[in-house]
């Protein structure tokens, strides 16, 4: 009797050790930074922990499902570590190339702010893309042309600063000795000042220098409509179809803005007759996320 207690006491301790041990293996299959050890291409949203400059790279926090992970996305240009260095805890997406558990940004990409994204990871590997037939953009080529908008320093260091838009995004912009700063005090730029940008695209690397900072006019500043339309120039990555979407790249950022019964249509008959790898100027009213497109017109004018 008590060698059949014995067996059923030590037959019940096994079950619980076993259960104990799967408890352990799926709890760590939700360790940060694990990822799924695949290849491909996938985009990562969370909230930025921390920016390595020295490796170029950038550890993000993801939370979805009750778990929270840890991804660190390498390949980052200086401009890039620089705007994520002044926003520490804000949520980015990054387009990202996997490799195993090994991540480095989607090359012409930039890491895209939206403080309303869902955070997670999704894998891109399996989808698949539409190209217009008339679209003869290069996928991921950086293109020339202009960011002009006004917004608060949130950075400097003198050689570049990072100012953030109507929208709630940030521009990293390279300041050289070309750079026009005549309008402001002793030509120099400091954190919390709100300033004029005049950004330029270097097409070579997708980064933005800026051309022209000025101070902002006492009358602009009690101006809502200055103060949240930003005017963009750039090459639109496909003609514009039925949908009135308008697809354009300026330096190494990708937009898309819906023109409306409103938009003023300036060197264009409609929509339609907006076409693939064309200069074009877009300027946009936002308020906070929402864009409004106020005019558009042919970027070589």
């Amino acid at each position: 009797m008590n060698t059949i207690l014995q067996r059923r006491v030590q037959m019940f301790a096994i079950g619980i050790c076993s259960l104990f041990l799967m408890i352990v293996i799926s709890a760590c299959s939700g360790v940060a930074g694990t990822g799924s050890g695949g290849s491909g291409s996938a985009a990562i949203t969370g909230s930025i922990q921390a920016v390595n400059a020295t490796a170029h790279s950038v550890t993000v926090s993801v939370s979805a499902n009750g778990q929270q992970q840890q991804f660190v996305v390498g390949g980052l240009t200086d401009v890039q570590v620089t705007e994520l260095q002044a926003n520490v805890g804000k949520t980015y997406t990054f387009q990202v190339t996997q490799n195993g558990n090994s991540y480095t940004i989607t090359t012409g990409s930039n890491p895209q702010a939206d403080s309303n994204a869902t955070q997670g990871v999704s894998n891109t590997t399996n989808t698949t893309t539409t190209t217009m037939s008339n679209d003869s953009q290069t996928t991921g080529a950086n293109e020339s042309g202009s960011i002009d908008f006004i917004g608060k320093v949130q950075s400097t260091n003198g050689n570049s600063l990072t100012v953030s838009m109507p929208n709630g995004d940030t521009l990293s912009v390279n300041i050289t000795a070309q750079t026009d700063r005549g309008d402001l005090l002793n030509g120099q730029v400091n954190q919390g000042q709100t300033i004029k940008v005049d950004a330029i695209a270097n097409a070579a690397d997708g980064s933005f220098i800026a051309n022209k900072l000025d101070q902002v006019d006492p009358e602009d500043m009690q101006n809502p409509v200055k103060l949240n339309t930003v005017d963009f120039t750039g090459i639109t990555t496909s003609a514009v179809g039925t949908d009135n979407v308008i697809h354009f790249r300026v330096g190494n950022k990708d937009y898309s803005f819906t023109s409306g019964p409103t938009t003023q249509m300036e060197d264009f008959a409609n929509n339609q007759g907006i076409a693939s790898n064309q200069s074009i100027k877009v300027d946009v009213q936002y308020n906070g996320s929402a864009a409004t497109v106020l005019k558009v017109g042919n970027g070589n004018d």
